[in-house]
């Protein structure tokens, strides 16, 4: 570190206390920090607003918005004022606990804030100092930390702050078998909504200040709904703004390549800010309904179907999964049971799916033999092996494109509660949200398949047509029509199949 005078220190401390732009930029790596992007984010924390306003910051992923937003203004805060009480939140404690701990460890360990600001820097050992609860030096003792973690659903009662932040209380969880992130599903955004709520009697003072931090998942996630139920003042930054990138990070080939990876609905989300709006989703998030497995009904019986990836000659393949979907057929509705979602080899595609049979007792399994001809053989042969028997049926898409037939299947079932998931099915309700714009639908997909003519379950349509009052209705007899077809034909009326007949034709 170059040596500076006490003259050069104080004012460097001055600029600091006095401007948080500056306190960021100078302990925030320069090839993150970003001068025009992040010192606009800056003077929007900084400035007071009124009692009772939310402080919204959405910006996309990446973009650094937990270092400066949930780790640095905290710090510079309490900087500010060693009394301030500031409670940090996130989706999990141990996310929570992260961002404490990255606090504590500017202040343990870099040199340069202890230079500038000796006054905060505690007896580690005679104060609170861990992930949980950590204290600056400070006069008066207080049964809150300076620094406090808590993730959402923690027990936060009879516990006040100045300072609460709620930094990506919505957030990913990524597939135990493939690694990929998946979209919070509508229980996590409740959690989070309802988190949210639990805060407002938490501040100590009318004046003391939230802060809520994230990334757009949805249209219907915690920060629309804190959009259009508080008062609040918002800082939204997309990665584009006028075709040019926002941040220097992240170029346009970089974009590009992010959005042919995820595809256009999650980035338009993640990255442009811009959730897909409701009314346009096929399927609705207040479609979805879930059960507890003491709800499972005890009649019924197990299918299950797949969605091969297409074969290795296709480019679309390069992304595409294999999709087993096991569902319970009863007379209250579909519940569908587990599934599994991977890259596979058509051996391995057997084997999980005699693996997920024999899970869920199933009496059928049903495969999608379009560009995999033999693979219907190659079960019974497995079938053979095993010693263990099921129905193999191989079905093949005929006439109707995908997108309709997933449409034409399921939207109807979901939007009357017919088709019910366990709660933490997030892959499936990523791609339901997402499609026909997601860059996956391999789930919805195979569920599609669950839906043949033999479907019957006990349910009310939502909405019936309107009935045409009995005063306008009229009714004819098939003779008279026969009638008032060979009038109009005499006549000579072109019909258009009049002309491709030949013209005379006998009713």
């Amino acid at each position: 570190m170059e040596i500076l005078s006490k003259s050069e220190l104080n004012k460097l401390r001055e600029f600091c206390l006095k401007w948080f732009w500056f306190f960021a930029q100078t302990f925030t790596d320069p090839d993150y920090f970003d001068v025009g992007l992040h010192r606009e984010l800056c003077e929007f924390l900084q400035q007071k607003v009124g009692e009772g306003v939310v402080k919204v910051v959405i910006l996309p992923r990446t973009f650094i918005k937990t270092t400066i937003a949930g780790k640095l203004y905290p710090l510079w805060r309490a900087t500010r004022e060693p009394k301030i009480r500031c409670l940090i939140t996130s989706n999990t404690s141990p996310n929570a606990e992260k961002t404490v701990h990255s606090i504590r460890t500017m202040v343990e360990s870099n040199k340069f804030y202890q230079a500038l600001f000796p006054e905060v820097i505690p007896k580690f050992n005679k104060v609170r100092w861990s992930d949980r609860c950590a204290c600056l030096n400070r006069e008066e003792d207080y049964p809150e930390g300076t620094f406090e973690a808590a993730g959402v659903g923690a027990n936060i009662i009879r516990r006040h702050y100045n300072l609460i932040v709620e930094d990506d209380t919505v957030a990913p969880k990524k597939d135990d078998l493939t690694g990929q992130e998946a979209m919070p599903s509508r229980d996590d955004i409740e959690k989070a909504v309802g988190f949210h709520k639990l805060t407002i009697p938490l501040l100590i003072n009318s004046d003391d200040e939230r802060l809520v931090v994230g990334t757009r998942w949805c249209d219907y996630d915690h920060i629309n709904w804190i959009l259009e139920n508080e008062k609040c003042v918002v800082f939204d930054r997309p990665a584009l703004v006028e075709g040019k990138p926002t941040y220097k990070r992240f170029s346009l080939e970089r974009l590009e390549g992010i959005r042919m990876s995820m595809g256009t609905y999650m980035f338009s989300a993640l990255y442009l800010n811009k959730p897909k709006a409701r009314e346009f989703m096929t399927f609705k998030p207040e479609w979805i309904r879930y059960y507890e497995e003491e709800e499972l009904p005890e009649e019924g019986d197990v299918v299950v179907t797949i969605d091969p990836a297409d074969p290795p000659s296709s480019k679309k393949s390069l992304g595409d999964f294999s999709a087993i979907v096991s569902v319970k057929h009863t007379k209250k509705g579909l519940f569908v049971r587990r599934y599994r979602r991977e890259r596979l080899s058509d051996a391995e595609l057997i084997k999980r799916a005699f693996e997920v049979a024999e899970i869920d007792g199933a009496v059928k399994i049903r495969v999608e033999v379009n560009k995999y001809a033999h693979l219907e053989s190659a079960f019974r042969d497995e079938m053979r092996r095993r010693g263990k028997w099921f129905i193999i049926e191989a079905v093949k898409a005929k006439l109707i494109a995908k997108e309709a037939r997933i449409k034409l299947r399921l939207a109807p079932l979901f939007e009357n509660g017919v088709i019910r998931l366990k709660r933490g099915m997030r892959e499936l309700e990523e791609e339901l949200f997402s499609f026909p714009y997601g860059s996956h639908d391999d789930l919805v997909d195979a569920l599609s398949w669950q839906i043949d003519r033999s479907l019957n379950v006990e349910y009310e349509r939502k909405e019936e047509r309107n009935r045409i009052p009995k005063e306008f209705r009229m009714s004819w007899k098939l003779e008279e029509i026969r009638k008032s077809v060979r009038r109009g034909v005499m006549a000579g009326f072109n019909y258009p199949f009049q002309k491709q007949l030949g013209g005379n034709f006998n009713f």
